[in-house]
């Protein structure tokens, strides 16, 4: 049965957190203004003295008076955040290996081949990022990543800026070029761009950077501005207030964290440099991104950039790895779950929107290569799974 603001006695849910981020507050807000909540939240995330209530939905990372204090109460807890794994609790967190795969296939699709991970500090969430982007670039034929983590050199002055300064210039020096830089997140971004103008390697001719987060008071006020995945964190707090609402219910706690996927890549001049320097490869890759709703042979392709299909495809095997059919393949799949994911046309139209003839044939691929249909994709990972909330 539907929860209501009329039937209900109103609950009181306390916001522990010990990192800020609005839209994780947006996503509880949501949920909160349509199911009788009173919220008990302290800007400066102080624990209140005598507070009772029904649930409590929390971040915590290294304050031990957090953990002493979570681990006194009696009501329901659900943590959004993944710092400290070894404390049983219920969990509804990004889904970082998902996260790191993404990075790798943004690469891919520029025609890197070399790879750079870089994180100043150690933590669970890092690891997580690592083994996807790690992984996804095996699968995607990069090399593997070169894996820059200051917090595992720092011989103990893991805070010194210009140690980590120098320790990190020197490493993107002696990379080859072009490089493609994954960041924890978009902090680490700006200091790896930061990093490149004071040793003069332009960003993103020689090196691309891509963060985490989409923080745009980060991104955007950079010489360069910065590409960044966009971590979904309306939608963990709006499932984390969905999850607190049923333990207060009674419902078993899940036996593994839920995992909200990301809603992909916000392109920004980071990496919005093809690492193809390949004049024809690159005029047929830009064709092919403008013409994705038409209609189109590699016949067409090869004519719009002036050379012969037997050409175009042999320069797109030797400089992304792929034929130009599988490019387009490639190109026209990705719009295809960017409209999944972020809005609700149907299949057929979508279909027509991304140049497939019938949506036959789009499912027919679709669940070739991602082992399920386009609705499954949808439900899974789709805005529809928040109730019709979208963030």
């Amino acid at each position: 049965m539907t929860r209501t603001r009329k039937s209900l006695r109103q609950r009181n849910i306390l916001i522990l957190m010990e990192w800020y981020d609005h839209r994780i507050r947006q996503g509880i807000g949501q949920y909160a203004r349509t199911h009788n909540w009173h919220l008990t939240v302290n800007e400066r995330a102080l624990i209140p003295s005598g507070w009772e209530g029904d649930g409590i939905l929390t971040v915590f990372h290294r304050r031990r008076d957090f953990v002493r204090y979570l681990r006194g109460v009696k009501v329901p807890i659900v943590d959004m955040g993944l710092y400290r794994p070894d404390i049983p609790l219920p969990r509804v967190v990004g889904d970082h290996r998902r996260i790191g795969a993404l990075a790798a296939e943004h690469f891919a699709e520029r025609g890197f081949k070399h790879t750079a991970w870089f994180s100043a500090e150690r933590s669970p969430i890092q690891a997580l990022r690592l083994e996807g982007f790690a992984s996804g670039c095996s699968t995607q034929g990069l090399a593997a990543p070169y894996r820059w983590l200051w917090e595992e050199v720092a011989d103990g002055s893991p805070d010194d800026w210009q140690l980590v300064r120098r320790w990190l210039g020197r490493l993107l020096r002696r990379a080859p070029k072009p490089l493609a830089v994954f960041a924890y997140n978009d902090y680490d971004a700006s200091n790896v761009e930061d990093v490149c103008r004071e040793v003069g390697i332009a960003v993103p001719e020689e090196v691309a950077i891509l963060g985490v987060d989409d923080n745009e008071l980060i991104c955007l006020n950079q010489p360069v501005p910065l590409s960044s995945i966009a971590h979904d964190l309306t939608r963990v707090g709006y499932d984390a207030a969905e999850l607190i609402d049923r333990l207060i219910d009674g419902a078993p706690p899940p036996v593994t964290p839920l995992l909200i996927p990301p809603t992909g890549v916000v392109l920004r001049q980071s990496t919005d440099l093809s690492a193809v320097s390949i004049p024809a490869v690159r005029a047929a890759m830009r064709f092919i991104k403008e013409n994705l709703s038409n209609s189109f042979g590699i016949e067409e392709v090869a004519a719009a950039v002036g050379v012969s299909r037997s050409t175009l495809d042999r320069l797109f095997i030797q400089h992304l790895n792929r034929s130009v059919h599988k490019e387009v393949q490639r190109a026209r799949l990705s719009s295809v779950k960017h409209h999944l994911l972020n809005t609700d046309l149907s299949v057929a139209e979508i279909a027509r929107r991304t140049g497939f003839c019938h949506a036959q044939y789009l499912n027919n691929l679709f669940r070739h290569v991602e082992s399920m249909t386009p609705r499954v994709y949808r439900k899974r990972y789709g805005v529809g799974s928040m109730n019709g909330i979208v963030p």
